[in-house]
């Protein structure tokens, strides 16, 4: 990605307006002053006053009246008619301001437009497609912007910072700009959204038409320089750094690059093997085990450990989010951060194992697995014969990888066979050991109890439900012989 690709920038900006957005919402509770709103369409009427703070979601949003406090929406369209004391907070596909904004407005979508008659009285923080202030427009304080486009044609009291492909001035900025843009060999094809609202066309880089007034410095980077209007007027300096893009330096290609791309792979899985018989041996073998005795059962495994890890890490989230909201709207709203925080790091740890397994762990165990197999030796018992088997299986699932089209149809089946077999050996080896530790203790429950045991039958007599208090009694074909007999119905 270029150095002067505005996009990291835009990512930055969209977090910082995902945490606002996500800190109100979870904290609004605390403060008890708020109305709720949800429709298809939700209108504040021109004659209607909301005196407390207002949060809505819904298809529409429109704000014809006057919101005393804070709004919060969330909607396909929103629309700032009347008047918002407080602070705008709007997630939407389109946002549009031709009222008053009686603090700061924070504003995430595809396309921001202000009218001529908008008016925000703080700083205006927004991350989108296209952003356009018409001439008349009044921004009272700073200007934060990350888009592919802005055309700024009202007036900024204060600062301009921006990230953006495409930025043009046309209107007068009281304090400095600072901008990282980017140039038309960077930009890629000409897109817009499909909305109500007409999108304005601004050429890639920076561009000051002739009604641009900066009473501040110009600062900023981009590969070309800026096309600046003779009647532009510029208080302070300008300063330009060019900025060269970076070529990705071209690597081997054709035979080579396969070769090359199949040893590293090939290493990678060597050394996670090597590790895997080395640390958990036990693994390796049961794993193995399962695959050669139950493999459309270790296949179907996988495909449901898949299916289940995605439904997991969607609950979570999903719970996570729900209980903070809970808990947001009680007098516990300081647990709700702490709430998502656990779901996020729960999420990522199920995705990461699931990566883990998928990626590394199912082609070793279906490559030791298959290989035995080929060499009639299912379970090697020497190490040097395991590293054998390893080796030669990785080799087969790193050629077979590279052979086109073949390669990710081997790769999903290794994949979901050797996770599946992962799962059944894991979830047999967690039984087994429940089994164990319950019959530990009902043994200890029979011997342990601090009494004497109370008077069995007869030495060699089994009793009701309870084990022999003396050597089991010798079955009528035993014999005399006190070796190991066979029983008459064993012995043909």
């Amino acid at each position: 990605m270029p150095r002067t690709s505005p996009v990291p920038f835009l990512l930055r900006l969209s977090a910082v307006l995902a945490l606002a957005l996500t800190a109100t919402l979870l904290t609004a509770g605390a403060a008890g002053a708020a109305q709720v709103r949800g429709a298809e369409n939700v209108v504040v009427a021109a004659d209607e006053v909301v005196d407390d703070d207002l949060y809505v979601t819904g298809g529409s949003v429109v704000v014809d009246g006057t919101v005393r406090g804070d709004l919060l929406a969330a909607a396909g369209t929103v629309t700032i008619n009347g008047t918002v004391e407080g602070d705008l907070m709007a997630a939407a596909q389109t946002v549009v301001i031709e009222g008053t904004v009686g603090d700061d407005a924070r504003v995430a979508g595809q396309v921001l437009s202000l009218g001529e008659q908008a008016r925000v009285a703080d700083d205006l923080v927004t991350a989108g497609y296209s952003l356009e202030t018409r001439p008349g427009t009044e921004i009272g304080g700073d200007v934060l912007l990350g888009a592919y486009q802005a055309l700024l044609a009202g007036t900024v009291d204060g600062d301009v910072t921006a990230g953006a492909t495409a930025l043009a001035l046309a209107g007068t900025i009281g304090g400095n700009v600072q901008a990282n843009v980017g140039s038309s060999a960077e930009a890629g094809p000409a897109w817009a959204p499909m909305t109500e609202v007409a999108v304005p066309r601004v050429d890639p880089g920076l561009t000051l038409t002739d009604a641009a007034r900066l009473e501040g410095d110009l600062s900023y980077r981009s590969r070309t320089e800026a096309a600046i209007a003779p009647g532009s007027e510029i208080a302070g300096e300008v300063t330009y750094e060019q900025v060269a893009i970076e070529e990705d330096p071209v690597g081997p290609t054709g035979p080579l690059a396969l070769l090359i791309e199949g040893l590293r792979l090939f290493i990678t899985l060597f050394v996670v093997g090597m590790l895997a018989l080395w640390l958990v041996p036990r693994t390796m073998t049961g794993a193995a085990g399962v695959l050669r005795t139950r493999p459309w059962l270790s296949l179907g495994w996988g495909a449901l450990a898949v299916a289940g890890t995605v439904v997991a890490v969607i609950a979570v989230l999903v719970g996570s989010i729900l209980l903070a909201v809970g808990l947001g709207w009680t007098t516990l709203a300081g647990l709700a951060a702490a709430v998502v925080t656990t779901g996020v790091v729960l999420d990522l740890v199920l995705v990461l194992g699931l990566v883990l397994a998928v990626a590394l762990l199912a082609p070793v165990v279906v490559g030791y697995t298959a290989v035995g197999l080929l060499l009639r030796d299912r379970a090697p018992a020497g190490y040097g014969r395991r590293v054998l088997a390893l080796v030669l299986g990785l080799l087969v699932y790193v050629l077979l990888r590279a052979v086109p089209y073949l390669g990710p149809v081997v790769a999903l089946l290794v994949a979901l066979s050797g996770l599946g077999a992962l799962a059944v050996w894991i979830w047999d080896a967690a039984r087994r050991a429940r089994a164990s530790r319950r019959a530990e203790r009902d043994q200890s429950g029979h011997t342990g109890s601090g009494h004497a045991a109370p008077a069995g039958p007869p030495q060699g007599l089994p009793s009701q439900g309870r084990p022999f208090p003396g050597p089991p009694p010798r079955p009528p074909w035993a014999g005399e012989n006190t070796g190991r007999q066979i029983p008459p119905e064993n012995r043909h």
